[in-house]
C-alpha cells in the first residue's frame, strides 16, 4: 500500500474521531425522548431522564406547574443568566416592596460596587423618603447583624466633629447627638 493510499480500517478510525451513524443520531429511541404530535417531542432535562407528559400526550402547561416548581425554574435560568456574564461580581433580584415588585442588576469587578448598589437600592426600595445611609443602619440594628468597622475609620469621624483622643466619650455623643454615627464621614 502507498502512503497515500487510505488506512484500510475505516470504521475503526471514524468511532475512534466520534463519528455517529444513523442509529445513534436517532433521537425517537430514546428513553427521555417522547413524541406528542406528528414532529412534536417533549425532551426530558431533569435527573430523572423521564419526559414530563400528562394523559392526553401533551406536554404540562405553565398551570399545571405549582409556584414552588416555577420558581426553581426561574432560579436555574438567573443562576445561568448571571453565571454567563463577563464580571466577577454581580447580581440579578427580583423582590417585592409593600407588594409592588421591583428588579435590580448589576455586574462589575468590584466588589464594594457590586454590594454598595445592592444595599443602596434595597434601602431606596423599603423607604423612599428617609436616606439610604440612615435606613441601612436602622435595618442593620434591627436586623441583630453584627458590623465590624476597621478602627482607623474612627479617626475621620472624630477630626468631621473637631474631636481629639483628649475629648470624653460624652463629647463624642454630643458630637453626634444631632445626625448620627456616620461612617465614612461625608464629604
Amino acid at each position: 500500500m502507498a502512503s497515500d493510499d487510505p488506512p484500510r480500517d475505516r470504521s475503526t478510525r471514524r468511532s475512534e474521531e466520534g463519528v455517529v451513524g444513523p442509529r445513534q443520531l436517532d433521537y425517537t429511541e430514546s428513553e427521555r425522548v417522547a413524541e406528542i404530535g406528528e414532529g412534536r417531542y417533549v425532551v426530558a432535562t431533569d435527573n430523572d431522564g423521564t419526559p414530563n407528559v400528562d394523559e392526553t400526550g401533551d406536554a404540562p402547561s405553565e398551570a399545571d406547574h405549582t409556584i414552588e416548581e416555577r420558581g426553581r425554574f426561574a432560579s436555574q435560568q438567573m443562576a445561568r443568566y448571571v453565571s454567563d456574564r463577563d464580571a466577577d461580581y454581580g447580581f440579578s433580584l427580583t423582590a417585592s416592596f409593600d407588594g409592588s415588585v421591583s428588579h435590580r442588576e448589576l455586574f462589575s469587578d468590584d466588589v464594594a460596587t457590586a454590594f454598595g448598589d445592592l444595599a443602596a437600592w434595597y434601602a431606596d426600595s423599603v423607604d423612599g423618603d428617609a436616606s439610604s445611609a440612615e435606613v441601612l443602619g436602622i435595618l442593620l440594628l434591627a436586623s441583630d447583624t453584627d458590623v465590624t468597622f476597621p478602627t482607623k475609620v474612627l479617626a475621620p469621624v472624630l477630626r468631621e466633629h473637631g474631636l481629639t483622643t483628649s475629648d470624653s466619650i460624652g463629647d463624642l455623643v454630643e458630637a453626634l447627638a444631632g445626625d448620627g454615627l456616620q461612617i465614612p464621614p461625608r464629604d
